[in-house]
């Protein structure tokens, strides 16, 4: 038994499903199912009972699940208390442009129980991100890669990574835009439309591929001056559906995200990376459980 399956245990149970567990995994139902089968035969028991109504916990489940809540809340414990220190700690996060707001927002909610960690964030383009975790110039890193990419890398050895969310792009256009009210737009949309993009490899690589007539107003790779463009209507800009998702600006209607070409025709999958010969601190665990609370509000 290891506290992955206690994990997954608690998580099926919680569900009531394999299939929605692993989704809240980032598991394949058939993975998740192997790893539980293989616990109760370790433990000579039967965890769960499948039945087309869900899965259920039967009386030896149910003792699991009850010890498995009082070592997970011991082991959270554990590192709080070990996380108890005076001394002002310092963790540098390494993120994409795409995810630039969704990291601050996790800093605000991560500083409220954790003021004595300095954070430092750093933007960068993904050539650079693993680069610089392997060199220990940053500790935990957010940004969108392929799993081809990831496995590989040259660096592949020296690197985990677990898959935290799959976006899909967006349209982001302010209210002036007579494409502001549509459910989604298509590649036919945007041909007269003048757009800003973000400068980097991949996203000339996108723009290239599904916007070569696109009249391009300018590149940047300034995120602030990108979202200036889209708010003065000058251009609009491809995004992820979260790039912007709780940026007041939004929320107050000056800027829609419109999925484009339909909700998941272009999607791309969201790492948290780390170097895997780094110790994971107690703040780098923390930090990521914010990351990963906003993005799936």
């Amino acid at each position: 038994m290891n506290l992955e399956q206690i994990k997954y245990v608690m998580e099926v149970s919680k569900e009531g499903s394999i299939t929605r567990a692993a989704e809240r995994l980032h598991l394949s139902p058939s993975a998740l199912s192997q790893s539980i089968s293989q616990l109760e035969k370790e433990l000579g028991v039967t965890i769960f009972t499948r039945s087309r109504k869900g899965t259920t916990l039967t009386s030896e489940g149910k003792k699991i699940v009850n010890s498995g809540n009082e070592i997970l809340s011991s082991i959270e414990k554990m590192y709080r208390d070990l996380s108890i220190d005076k001394e002002e700690k310092l963790l540098k996060i390494g993120c994409a442009p795409s995810i630039i707001y969704i990291v601050y927002d996790a800093f605000i909610l991560f500083h409220k129980e954790h003021s004595n960690v300095k954070v430092e964030i750093i933007e960068l383009d993904q050539d650079e991100i693993l680069t610089k975790l392997v060199h220990g110039e940053i500790d935990l890193a957010f940004s969108p890669f392929s799993e081809r990419e990831l496995e590989g890398s040259s660096i592949r050895e020296f690197i985990d990574y677990k898959l935290i969310y799959t976006g899909y792009a967006c349209l982001c256009v302010s209210k002036h835009s007579p494409l502001f009210l549509k459910d989604f737009v298509t590649i036919e949309d945007l041909k007269e439309e003048k757009m800003v993009m973000y400068n980097s490899k991949r996203s000339n690589e996108f723009n290239n591929q599904y916007l070569p007539h696109a009249s391009l107003l300018f590149t940047t790779n300034n995120i602030e001056v990108l979202k200036s463009a889209l708010l003065d209507g000058h251009a609009s800009s491809l995004v992820y559906n979260f790039t912007f998702k709780n940026h007041p600006d939004v929320k107050k209607g000056n800027l829609a995200i419109i999925p484009f070409m339909k909700p998941g025709k272009l999607i791309n999958y969201f790492w948290v990376i780390h170097n895997k010969n780094k110790v994971i601190s107690y703040e780098m665990v923390e930090f990521q459980k914010k990351i990963i609370q906003l993005l799936n509000d």
